[in-house]
């Protein structure tokens, strides 16, 4: 087998350790998810509060990526990757032991900082230690410990729950991070990139302030506030005013922090597009459904954690059919078709109500995960056929932040419109509980304890109607983006050439590995 160059003796030593940091960032966000309620209970956090504690970490990761792989291009992958999993350990340790919201919203941030090193750098590793040959294969198995994190996390979860308290749930980093550590200190070369570009600092914060205030000000209408006040209005103009700025200076620089030219060529916009609809939806109706689970039908958390492995198996495994899936119909058909599919289990979950039979949300529910692996994997794949191979650093870098921004918009908008729904459906018999106490049913049902006998069943009666009302809202939005992007899917990119086949049947998936 002819090489592009020397195969590093240790190089499947080194992918365990890359495949082992992509699994802790990833296990970080789902593990996460069986514990808001928890989190809740613990901390006295409100509904945008909770918010905050997902989307802190999301959006310094996504917003730092591309200064992230700048760095490890100019001072070394190895250096880095150390100085990452310092700064997420010890963010991780802090926030087990927060005593207020405001400290765990921050700790997730500066754990966003620490991981936001992983994707490029371990990327970059990978392919500097292993010959083209073995590449594709490698990457494979490394954008397979992602999809492992997305499985285990709930699980893991809801096990360290079912004993322990919620703290558990950053501290379960600290070991994974502790064996990365020595793994990257011993095995991982110190390499650098050649003729790296300055870091866009301008371009960073204005990503951040951007992007930043725009959720800022979906969250805080989502809470106390009227949607026309200033305390929402003014974050939302001022956000989309730092982002048109962004993009303004971008334009004039040769390295920014964020390409906008990418976003000329129609196949690339509109795959960008379903890669960040797909995750908006996911990750959003995620959120929802963990209250529905655990505050409303009383699961457990490691029941609820065990009841949303239909979902990650079912991505796991239309992602691995990705290949077979671009082969067999074109892009435009397949991703399409896979956001309908995403579609038709948020109008499901549109009709929930407390006595549905849970056989039937995990059949509906692995049905949705097929359908959001699917337009992942060929969104990826599709999206990066648009990139010239000279630009394909900073293709995957734009559609890496462009995915995890839906994640953050998911968040912040569904559980925006559950709470702002749900605040104003609570019946009479709520009126006598505390304003802080009728913005989420956690909240409500942890007053209920405290009211006269009398008003206690009518209270609750009155939360549960009002949280499906909430539900029922927040679905039926995500029904209505699942359609709208594979309407815009299905009408932009008909008529594309097809893919040709690849020869290995490997490289489509390795590419949609770039992003995990």
């Amino acid at each position: 087998m002819r090489t592009d160059q020397a195969a590093d003796p240790k190089r499947w030593l080194i992918l365990g350790a890359m495949a082992l940091m992509m699994f802790i960032a990833t296990i970080d966000n789902t593990v996460m998810t069986v514990g808001l309620a928890s989190i809740q209970s613990g901390l006295g956090e409100s509904n945008a509060q909770l918010q905050w504690s997902m989307d802190a970490y999301t959006l310094t990761f996504a917003a730092l990526l591309f200064t992230a792989g700048i760095l490890g291009d100019r001072f070394g992958r190895r250096r880095v990757l150390l100085a990452g999993l310092v700064v997420f350990l010890g963010a991780s340790l802090a926030g087990a032991w927060s005593s207020s919201p405001a400290e765990l919203i921050g700790w997730r941030a500066v754990m966003g900082v620490g991981a936001s090193v992983v994707p490029g750098c371990t990327m970059a590793v990978i392919a500097s230690v292993f010959p083209a040959g073995e590449r594709a294969r490698a990457i494979g198995y490394w954008s397979m410990s992602a999809g492992i994190g997305i499985a285990a996390g709930p699980v893991v979860g809801g096990a360290l729950l079912s004993t322990f308290w919620w703290g558990t749930l950053l501290l379960v980093n600290v070991p994974f991070a502790v064996v990365a550590l020595a793994m990257v200190g011993v095995l991982v070369p110190a390499n650098r990139g050649i003729g790296a570009p300055r870091v866009d600092v301008a371009g960073v914060l204005l990503s951040v302030g951007g992007v930043g205030a725009l959720v800022y000000g979906v969250i805080e209408g989502g809470e106390e506030s009227n949607w026309l006040e200033g305390v929402v209005l003014g974050p939302i103009l001022l956000g989309l005013a730092l982002l048109t700025v962004m993009v303004l200076a971008a334009r004039r620089r040769d390295q920014p922090a964020f390409d906008p030219s990418l976003f000329t060529d129609r196949r690339f916009a509109i795959g960008a597009a379903a890669l960040a609809a797909s995750f908006f939806v996911a990750t959003g109706a995620t959120y929802v459904l963990s209250f529905y689970l655990q505050q409303l039908r009383d699961f457990t958390p490691v029941q609820a954690g065990l009841l949303t492995l239909p979902l990650a198996v079912g991505s796991t495994v239309s992602g691995a059919a990705a290949t077979r899936l671009i082969a067999r119909w074109r892009p435009a058909v397949a991703l399409g078709g896979s956001g309908v599919l995403m579609a038709a289990g948020c109008v499901f979950y549109a009709v929930l109500d407390a006595t549905t039979p849970v056989w039937l949300f995990e059949v509906v529910h692995a049905l949705f995960g097929l359908g959001f692996g699917a337009t992942f994997a060929v969104g990826m794949a599709a999206t990066m056929s648009a990139v010239r191979p000279a630009k394909a650093g900073a293709g995957s870098a734009v559609a890496n932040t462009v995915r995890h921004l839906g994640t953050a918009f998911g968040v912040a908008v569904l559980g925006s419109v559950l709470g702002s729904v749900y605040r104003h459906s609570l019946g009479g018999a709520a009126g006598a509980l505390p304003a802080g106490a009728r913005t989420s049913l956690g909240g409500t049902l942890r007053a209920v304890v405290h009211a006269p006998p009398g008003l206690r069943g009518a209270v609750a009666a009155d939360a549960d109607s009002a949280f499906l009302t909430g539900l029922h809202a927040a679905m039926w939005v995500a029904a209505v983006v699942c359609a709208a992007a594979s309407a815009v899917v299905l009408a932009g990119l008909r008529g594309g050439p097809a893919p040709a086949r690849p020869v290995t049947g490997r490289r489509p998936r390795a590419v949609a590995g770039e992003t995990r």
